[in-house]
């Protein structure tokens, strides 16, 4: 048996931030949601072309099992049980997930049974594994990519249960700080791949934190199931629908207009400081460090503001629970094809890329085609 849970990257990069942070407001749960399979697969594939996505691992595991992650026929989860051998695809972020860092942990507990017989006890394994990532406007800085590819081999039923919890926490005497304790170059760290120890997992200490869970199971009668309620997958009866990609819409957005260029009425890119858009938006969800000399300042009304090294706003940028629009009426869940009626058709050779860019605004497409980010930029001059 072959699993693995790794991170996909982002390979995008869109803030930095200020020092001297007001007062915050008590962190929000922390919401889970899918990834479609589009756009995590575009992070795994070499060099981010979907061109070449049989060049990563996901796609050779899918082969196995005859699945041609190119054009997958759900676009939120891969499975198939083929020749004994059970493959599954999905990938999931957080939304709201604001501390006093901008950083997470994730412990895991993994409980493998084996029935060599239907009328058999089973062989019991338990292993654990512990991993940190970085975030970014309460999302985890990549798409957080589950598969597995099981084989039943010799025996008459395989099955797995997993425990996740995630959230602000710290392990003793190797992630202590509220600063990134790993690489700055990395955006995922892994503290321990599965292992029977369980010391490190119990050295987790969270704050704060959201758990669920994934169960797989596979038997030679052809039977078999893949489980995470809480991300509304119970295959192969019930798949998620695009609704999971969403987490419930910021009430307090709705009235939000975004310019093109300056920001939301009432801040100016370029001008603008930390003082003034809380004046605006409230006290900060989150204000931490983006970089050397900027910050990301988090605010209700789903806009997270980054601030320069000098302490002026430099982008604005929506998350994904934003209800307003800009004023000229983009706003989320919109399609392509209603983006380029108001603002025209993008660049040539862009049409399917993941980010139109226009004066002062940049519309992030997802892989259903929907607008679900909005930055707001300085205009060229």
């Amino acid at each position: 048996m072959r699993t693995m849970d790794r991170i996909a990257l982002l390979p995008l990069c869109l803030f930095t931030a200020l020092a001297g942070a007001p007062a915050l407001l008590c962190a929000q749960s922390i919401d889970l949601r899918l990834v479609p399979l589009r756009d995590g697969l575009r992070q795994e594939a070499p060099g981010h072309d979907l061109a070449r996505l049989l060049e990563c691992g996901a796609a050779t595991e899918a082969a196995k099992v005859g699945l041609d992650l190119a054009s997958p026929s759900h676009p939120l989860f891969a499975s198939a049980f083929r020749d004994g051998r059970l493959y599954y695809l999905f990938f999931k972020s957080t939304e709201n997930a604001f501390g006093e860092r901008a950083w997470l942990v994730q412990r895991i507990k993994k409980i493998e049974r084996t029935w060599a017989a239907a009328d058999a006890a089973p062989q019991q394994t338990v292993s654990f594994q512990v991993e940190a990532f970085k975030t970014l406007a309460g999302s985890v800085k990549g798409f957080d990519q589950h598969y597995g590819s099981f084989a039943l081999r010799e025996a008459a039923r395989r099955e797995v249960d997993k425990e996740y919890e995630i959230g602000f926490g710290t392990v003793a005497g190797v992630a202590d700080g509220a600063g990134w304790p790993f690489d700055d170059t990395q955006v995922y760290h892994a503290l321990q791949s599965y292992d029977d120890s369980r010391d490190l997992f119990d050295r987790v200490a969270f704050k704060s934190s959201r758990r669920w869970t994934l169960t797989v199971s596979l038997a030679q009668d052809g039977s078999w199931t893949v489980r995470a309620p809480e991300l509304g997958i119970d295959a192969p009866k019930t798949l998620p629908d695009a609704a999971r990609t969403r987490v419930e819409p910021d009430q307090s957005s709705r009235a939000l207009v975004l310019e093109a260029g300056v920001g939301p009425k009432g801040l100016r890119i370029g001008s603008s400081t930390v003082a003034d858009a809380t004046a605006l938006l409230g006290a900060p969800l989150e204000d931490v460090p983006a970089g050397r000399y900027s910050r990301n300042v988090s605010y209700r009304g789903s806009l997270t503001c980054n601030f320069d090294g000098k302490g002026h706003l430099n982008t604005v940028i929506t998350r994904t629970p934003f209800a307003g629009r800009t004023d000229n009426g983009i706003a989320h869940g919109m399609s392509r094809a209603e983006v380029e009626k108001a603002l025209g058709a993008p660049p040539r050779g862009e049409r399917d890329a993941p980010n139109w860019a226009y004066p002062g605004l940049l519309v992030m497409f997802d892989g259903l085609d929907t607008v679900w980010r909005l930055v707001v930029v300085a205009r060229e001059r």
